[in-house]
């Protein structure tokens, strides 16, 4: 049988070491790991494990420096004449027909205008289908 422990009176709180803390963040960082499971184990609560990292985190000053490595792939080409001429993008082409839309008006009716009438010519012409 194992050890067991017998609680009288208040609980008090459980002081954790930084060695444990950090040992039981470790534990839930694993790729597989959950941390409800993590918790679990350790008799604690998962949001302590988030406060710890939080932490734990704030306590690094240092930002944390990496270099990639760098493949030189071509190099420039030195003479202007070599570079290829940029390329214009075409224009986009126009449509021969002008844009028409279509209104539907009270009673069915339907008027097709151009898109670029004037808006109180399209006013008087909806009025006046209206009316009809």
């Amino acid at each position: 049988m194992g050890r067991m422990e017998i609680l009288t009176g208040v609980e008090r709180r459980r002081d954790w070491s930084d060695d444990e803390k950090l040992s039981i963040l470790q534990e839930a960082a694993e790729p597989d790991a959950r941390i409800a499971d993590v918790a679990r184990r350790h008799d604690i609560k998962p949001q302590q494990i988030y406060t710890w990292r939080r932490k734990f985190a704030a306590e690094r000053s240092e930002p944390v420096v990496s270099f990639l490595s760098v493949a030189l792939i071509a190099t420039e080409m030195s003479d202007e004449a070599e570079r290829p001429a940029p390329v214009d993008k075409p224009a986009a082409k126009r449509s021969a027909r002008p844009i028409r839309i279509e209104i539907g008006c009270k009673g069915g009716r339907v008027l097709k205008v151009e898109a670029n009438i004037a808006p109180d010519v399209l006013k008087a012409l909806i009025r006046s289908v209206e009316d009809a």
